[in-house]
This record gives structure tokens, sequence and C-alpha cells, in this order.
């Protein structure tokens, strides 16, 4: 094992698949749990492409779209850090699969939508709930513990989200997306007195973009808006992939008196 992991390391990408082929099943390679294999693990997954598919998006902003249906098939914290995420209490089985609030997943980088200034984030996230209790939380510039705004998608509609405790987010209506694929767009900008959440049902290239569905401006956010990471809870949820994008999709002022 050790002389034939040697050599492996020697090698090139050929080599690092034709190991993964023979040893896929070896513990001492493929415990994630043993700190002194992490490095070993990080290298070989980059190495063999054992994240999850990405792919560019240009509509209606330019992007990158993370596609957790058809990750690798090989450690579930190994595929999500090459592609990007610390992941706790989560698997990869026809998406990225949650079942309580200790699942959870966030970027190791900066995920904002915009280069200087006032900080905002937007995604695209395509989702289905377990069941009527289910629910998943998306969180925008937030914070690797998962402080700051967010978005929580109930069955029956979303709530605001304020350092992880949920409160009213108005909506016309709401399909549910208990056991059926639900698409939302999302966003956050930091601004006033705090957060303008705000989002819309459906793909972002879709969306009337001077219009919101629901949204709230001027939350007030204890923590504070230092974070800028992009971070999921999934309560008895299934995310089939999230597009992240580099610039913000909303162009309207708020609903609400004095613009934005």
């Amino acid at each position: 094992m050790l002389v034939l992991l040697g050599e492996f390391m020697k090698f090139k990408s050929l080599v690092i698949l034709s190991v993964l082929a023979v040893f896929g099943n070896c513990a001492e390679l493929f415990n994630s749990g043993k700190d002194d294999n992490n490095d070993e693990l990080l290298l070989l997954g980059l190495a063999a492409g054992q994240g999850c598919p990405t792919s560019a998006v240009t509509a209606p902003e330019a992007g990158t779209r993370i596609n957790f249906e058809a990750c690798a098939p090989l450690d579930t914290g190994l595929a999500l850090s090459a592609t990007g995420f610390q992941a706790r209490s989560v698997t990869l089985s026809g998406g990225l699969v949650g079942t309580s609030g200790a699942s959870n997943i966030v970027s190791l980088a900066s995920r904002l939508s915009n280069v200087g200034g006032s900080k905002k984030a937007t995604v695209e996230v395509v989702y289905r709930l377990n069941s009527a209790t289910s629910w998943l939380a998306v969180h925008l510039i937030g914070t690797t513990n998962f402080n700051g705004p967010g978005f929580r998608l109930n069955a029956t509609g979303p709530q605001k989200l304020v350092d992880t405790q949920p409160s009213a987010l108005g909506t016309t209506s709401w399909p549910s997306s208990v056991n059926t694929d639900k698409t939302v767009c999302l966003e956050v900008h930091e601004e006033g007195a705090g957060a303008h959440i705000f989002g819309w049902q459906g793909a972002c290239a879709s969306v009337n973009r001077g219009v919101y569905e629901f949204e709230e401006e001027d939350v007030v956010i204890p923590s504070g808006l230092g974070g800028d990471r992009v971070g999921l809870i999934l309560n008895g949820a299934t995310v089939k992939s999230i597009t992240i994008f580099t610039k913000n999709v909303g162009t309207a002022g708020s609903f609400l008196p004095g613009g934005f």
C-alpha cells in the first residue's frame, strides 16, 4: 500500500485514475476522518476531478452553476471541498441531501456578486422538500456560523432570516415544493440601516428583474454584515443545483416608500 501510494504521488492524472480504480475501497486512503490524510484526500480529489460539475452561465448575468446531482462518487466531504464548500451532515444522492437543522454547507471563500462598495449576493437554487415540515435555509452575505441575512424556504412560503431566526416575508402565492422541484432566485443587498432582502419564484433568467415577488428593506442584522459567504441549511431538503452570480440581478427600487 505504501509503495503504491508513493508511486501514485509521482504520476499525473492517468495514474491517479488507475489508483482510484484499484484502491477505491482502501480504508486507510479514503477515511476522511483522519487528520493526517486530509491533504492527500484533497489533492486526490482535485487531481482526479472528484468535485461536483460546474458550468458558466451568462443570463441574466455571469455566474457559476454547481450541479449537485452529478458529483463524483467518492467521499461527500471531499467532493464538496473540491467544489469550494465545507460540509456537515449531508450526503450526495441525486442532489445534496440534508436531514436536519445540523445538515449544512458553507462556501470556503467569498461569494459576493459585486466588487467594492456595498455588499450584494445573488443565487438561484433548485431544490425540493421531503415533507410539509421540511425547510431550506439560504444564507447570503453570511458568516461561517450562519450569522447574517438570508431566507428560509418552507412548504407554505418564504421567511426572512436574521442571524438564523426566521420571521414573516410576504408573497402572493407559493406552490408547494414538497416532493417536487422548485426554483427560486434570491438576493440580498447591504444598504440603508441593514439589509434589503428580496427574491422571486423561478429561474433568475426568467424573472421580471424590476419587480420583486417578496422583499423587505432595512432589515436590521444584530450581528452586522461582516460576512461574505453563501451557506445552505437543509432540514429535510434536497438541493439539485445552486447558481452563484458575480453581478446582482435585481434592478428595481423597493416597493416600500423611499426606494433603494
